[in-house]
């Protein structure tokens, strides 16, 4: 019971093969060019795909950005809403003073017409 297992096969010349195994600096990266080339495709693809995320969250936050208004348009964008509220009821009550008018001439024409026939 020196630490050996006697299960176990010795061979002669393992040891020397089992210290040049060791000794030897296995490289870092392997050179296997098809899968190194798969790799390469697939970091090109990934990095390509977060390009065209980046570019799609550019566009959405400019589309998103149009419709803002800014605190230096706030007071401009009051005196425009003002201005279109004050058109606004102008154009109402032109239609309701011509539909005044309209009623007066159909009133006048009436009592003509009954006037002319009495």
């Amino acid at each position: 019971s020196s630490g050996i297992n006697a299960e176990w096969p010795l061979r002669p010349g393992m040891g020397d093969l089992v210290s040049k195994l060791v000794s030897k600096h296995a490289p870092k990266k392997k050179q296997i060019l098809d899968g190194d080339m798969t790799v390469r495709k697939r970091q090109r693809q990934v990095k390509s795909e977060k390009s065209n995320l980046r570019e799609k969250r550019r566009l959405k936050k400019e589309l998103m950005e149009k419709g803002r208004i800014y605190e230096s348009d706030v007071l401009v964008e009051r005196q425009l809403s003002r201005m279109a509220t004050r058109g606004v009821i102008q154009l109402f009550n032109a239609v309701k003073q011509h539909q005044k008018n309209i009623e007066k001439r159909k009133k006048y024409r009436l009592r003509l017409c009954v006037d002319t026939t009495a």
